[in-house]
């Protein structure tokens, strides 16, 4: 028979595996942003493998048949930020501010920031200060 986990279990679940977009970019926004920014990688390879192409018709003699693969790698996605890791640094941010009372951290959250996978974070704003 199946285990029901209990709403504990089920928060520090959802600390774990939620994730927030701390690149300043609305949900909806950052989608289209993905499909636009590698479009536009795509297409300055294109450029380059055009000009590369152009140089060696003027050229035979100096031909480099090789072409440098400049844009493709240009840019990459990052992922989102651990809700853990997220509501852990904005507890804190609002602690340094004054804008409540330094809280002590709640179990479940220590216990959800202890179980994440390390991961190069990205936050803009007053969250990409590491405060820790």
């Amino acid at each position: 028979m199946k285990r029901f986990l209990t709403p504990q279990e089920k928060k520090v679940l959802r600390y774990e595996k939620d994730r927030r977009n701390t690149v300043a970019e609305s949900r909806s926004l950052s989608r289209k942003a993905i499909a636009t920014r590698k479009t536009l990688a795509s297409r300055s390879l294109r450029h380059a493998q055009n000009v590369a192409t152009a140089r060696s018709a003027v050229v035979l003699d100096e031909a480099d048949p090789v072409v440098r693969k400049t844009g493709k790698n240009s840019w990459q996605k990052i992922p989102d930020a651990p809700l853990a890791d997220y509501v852990g640094r904005t507890l804190k941010f609002r602690s340094l501010k004054g804008m409540n009372a330094p809280q002590q951290m709640s179990v479940l959250l220590r216990k959800a920031r202890r179980n994440l996978v390390p991961r190069p974070k990205r936050f803009k704003g007053p969250l990409q200060n590491d405060m820790e």
